[in-house]
């Protein structure tokens, strides 16, 4: 069962057993030029003593309860980093006998005796086993963070003010937990905590100290657990609509990313104020913004409520979906870009359709909202003043108007950059048709893409484009090229167009890109050769222009 409770109750359940699945201490290991975690952990400790927090929190611990042997699931670089600082800060009497490390004898050993050593026992040496090594860093680091403070005061809000959840579970269930754990904690961990401080603070009501009546506060238990329930179910129905794989697909949720996290981010950004820690998100950053007292919880939560309703209502609209899915696939920015659109409080906004089209041609976030601006030479004595998403765009259009845009021969970065926006622009053509019959883009073909030689590249001999009306057309131009689910290619191999053609409309076969409609335009047609090409491609490179309002 998981309840609240402070250091000082926790410390004294009993001695803590580290045990042998655990890996070693890690806490004062440094991630390039991060801070470690234990120096974010006791920084935050220190400033929230500094602030005379009522209430801090540092996140739960999972344990086994074994006749006073608390067996530490997960929790235990916490732990054990709460050890060294109580050495540090002079509590021998309450640290005796309270650490097993079972992960090795000879840390089991050093943190059993350190109670009793002096400062100088922390200087390094070069065949101290690992643990002990990291022990040593850890108790440097507090030596030197807490030498200026007040070290009774900040033991005793260590004690009294700082909480933790504390989560008991069948010893049965142990290892199965530890995997389970490890295996999600760096996605589930902040956001866990979040939900249960939510939980806990928004379902929280004031009960005047003066209530005598029995039947009263049993109203007001019931009504606590009845807003608790509420708020559970709110939460849990949000973690299932992200948990779609459809859903994780559309905003790019990576596997070490927490399904909420766009949500929580989103709102912190959106809601937050802008400074250092901002930039960061951790559960101390939002908890410290969003979940300081009841009242500021309720109104959070139901802030995400309503920003949890904007993201499904944006996936689910057909015109919102297509545009905000190829504005996530293509950002440079996409948190910038969600917060913009969610954003209440930003007016005039730019429409999705208008910001995606920019954001496929690799304009940055405040190149296309600032409508930013750059000055050209026209000659030796003449600039002019472009908008940079223009020129951008006109650039792009440039690379796939050329002769060669898929030449596998010419494997250069320039031919990457071709092939890239050539499957943008098709791509976006075919969004475009599924727009105007109102039908959400299935945006899994961009993990998952195929350029297609209309004409086959085997062939390429059998046409002829010497001749001048065909000099700026080749095989391997955007004319002779159509997008394609990735496995829908290996159907069509080196057939000819007619073949290819039948293949695409055979209704008995499981053929995907069967749904392109711009690419359906293509192999609508009764015949394709070197003319159908270069119209073809004169065709989309006009469309693509009169899209962007670029002048030709």
């Amino acid at each position: 069962m998981e309840r609240k409770i402070n250091v000082n109750e926790y410390f004294n359940k009993g001695t803590f057993v580290i045990p042998e699945y655990q890996r070693g201490y890690k806490w004062s290991v440094k991630d390039g030029d991060k801070e470690s975690s234990l120096e974010f952990f006791l920084d935050n400790l220190i400033k929230a003593f500094n602030d005379n927090l009522n209430e801090y929190f540092i996140e739960a611990v999972t344990i086994v309860e074994e006749n006073k042997r608390i067996v530490l699931v997960d929790g235990q670089q916490r732990t054990t980093s709460l050890f060294l600082i109580f050495t540090v800060l002079g509590e021998k009497e309450l640290l005796t006998a309270k650490m097993i490390y079972a992960v090795r004898n000879d840390s089991h050993e050093w943190l059993n005796n350190i109670i009793q050593k002096n400062d100088k026992y922390v200087e390094y040496n070069d065949e101290d086993p690992q643990d002990i090594h990291y022990f040593k860093k850890a108790i440097k680091v507090i030596l030197e963070r807490t030498k200026e403070i007040d070290k009774n005061g900040f033991s005793k809000f260590i004690h009294e003010k700082v909480f933790l959840l504390y989560n008991g579970i069948p010893k049965e269930k142990a290892v199965n937990t530890f995997i389970a754990l490890n295996g999600l904690k760096a996605i589930m961990k902040d956001e866990e905590l979040i939900k249960s401080d939510l939980l806990i603070k928004s379902s929280r009501i004031v009960i005047n100290d003066n209530l005598k009546d029995e039947n009263e506060y049993f109203g007001f238990e019931w009504k606590i657990n009845e807003d608790r329930g509420r708020l559970a179910r709110n939460w849990d129905k949000w973690l299932y609509w992200w948990n779609k794989k459809d859903v994780k697909s559309f905003y790019g949720i990576g596997d070490t990313q927490h399904p909420l996290y766009y949500l929580l981010v989103t709102y912190r950004k959106i809601n937050g104020k802008e400074d250092s820690k901002a930039k960061v998100f951790s559960f101390d950053n939002f908890k410290a913004q969003f979940i300081d007292n009841f009242k500021n919880s309720k109104l959070n939560f139901e802030g995400l409520r309503k920003l949890q309703k904007t993201f499904e209502d944006l996936y689910n609209n057909y015109k919102f979906h297509n545009f905000l899915g190829l504005i996530l696939k293509t950002s440079s920015s996409k948190e910038e870009s969600l917060c913009y659109f969610l954003d209440s409080k930003i007016t005039n906004k730019i429409s999705l359709e208008e910001y995606a089209k920019w954001s496929l041609v690799e304009a940055t976030h405040l190149e296309i909202i600032n409508n930013a601006t750059e000055k050209i030479k026209i000659n030796e004595n003449e600039e002019k003043e472009i908008f940079i998403k223009t020129r951008k765009a006109e650039d792009a259009i440039a690379l796939i108007n050329e002769k060669y845009v898929y030449w596998d021969e010419n494997d250069s970065e320039i031919n990457d950059k071709r092939k890239e926006f050539a499957f943008r622009f098709l791509l976006q053509l075919n969004l475009l048709q599924d727009t105007k019959l109102k039908r959400n883009f299935d945006f899994s073909i961009w993990g998952n893409r195929s350029l297609e030689h209309i004409y086959p590249k085997s062939k390429k001999n059998q046409l002829n484009f010497v001749d001048n009306e065909f000099k700026e057309g080749s095989i391997h131009c955007i004319g002779n090229l159509a997008l394609l689910y990735g496995r829908d290619n290996s159907v069509f191999g080196a057939k000819d167009f007619n073949d290819k053609k039948l293949s695409y409309f055979d209704m008995s076969s499981d053929f995907k890109s069967r749904n392109l409609l711009h690419t359906i335009s293509i192999f609508a047609l009764s015949k394709w050769n070197a003319t159908e090409i270069i119209n073809n491609k004169k065709r989309t490179i006009n469309q693509i222009n009169e899209y962007y309002g670029i002048k030709k």
